[in-house]
């Protein structure tokens, strides 16, 4: 699925629409990007960059939209939402870029304290790699994080942030579900490339590997923990053999991007 869409363009939004929807607030010392912000129910405007020079200014996109999909059955009904802020029904779809994307992946057979004991990232850095409270995260662009989805969730309602129905449904479905996420920072795709490329996104996930438990030859440390675990531990590291999980992670993935993508409007 994917978790986080940011998209910039040169079209300023509809004032009235975002007042009637929402509360448009001021940053008057120039601490921020855009000069003025909207937060309505499902999306996030920001508009007018000041922060910098007037020619830097100008040269910056006018509008940037913060979209969470999993708030919107399907891809035409965030459509529609882009056309009620901008409030016309002739966009240009190209005219959108992408500045960021977040794909995510939720797993419910391994916790997260598995997956550290076994996670390799490819091609980072140590110095981008940290677990902070339980959360992994490797990287920098693309940045991958691993936590427990479930927590998170938990979290949210506590702090009296939205929740959809959904997401209160995984609460009582499962006891374990890890998330498997990846923030991309302008992957060279616009709004109207979105519907093609969306899941061939899913390479990214390839960054991702597991040290094998068993093998035919000693495997240094991951060999000698596994002789120390108990028998339940075993079991969830078996589900992080080579490339099967992460093919698990990859086709999870693609199909909820493909389920959104192709269901209709609930109307």
């Amino acid at each position: 699925m994917i978790d986080y869409l940011s998209l910039t363009c040169q079209l300023p939004p509809d004032k009235d629409y975002m007042e009637y929807h929402g509360k448009i607030t001021e940053d008057s010392f120039r601490s921020q990007m855009y000069k003025f912000m909207c937060q309505i129910e499902r999306a996030r405007i920001l508009y007018y960059p000041h922060k910098f020079g007037d020619s830097t200014n100008a040269a910056m996109p006018f509008t940037n939209i913060i979209l969470n999909p999993k708030y919107y059955i399907c891809y035409e009904e965030m459509v529609d939402c882009l056309f009620s802020i901008f409030d016309t029904s002739d966009l240009i779809f190209e005219d959108f870029n992408i500045s960021g994307i977040h794909l995510a992946s939720d797993i419910d057979t391994v916790n997260v304290e598995t997956v550290i004991a076994t996670l390799h990232v490819k091609r980072i850095r140590l110095s981008t790699f940290r677990i902070i409270k339980g959360t992994i995260y490797a990287g920098a662009n693309p940045k991958s994080r691993i936590y427990n989805k479930l927590k998170e969730i938990e979290d949210r309602m506590k702090g009296g942030k939205r929740v959809t129905e959904e997401e209160k449904g995984l609460l009582e479905l499962y006891k374990v579900l890890t998330r498997f996420e990846i923030a991309i920072g302008s992957p060279g795709m616009n709004l109207s490339e979105l519907r093609e490329k969306a899941t061939s996104l899913v390479s990214y996930f390839d960054r991702l590997e597991f040290i094998r438990a068993t093998c035919d030859s000693p495997c240094g440390v991951m060999q000698y923990m596994y002789r120390h675990m108990n028998r339940k531990f075993r079991q969830e590291v078996a589900e992080l053999k080579d490339k099967d999980f992460v093919e698990k992670i990859k086709n999870t993935y693609s199909s909820g991007v493909d389920k959104w993508f192709e269901q209709n409007e609930p109307f």
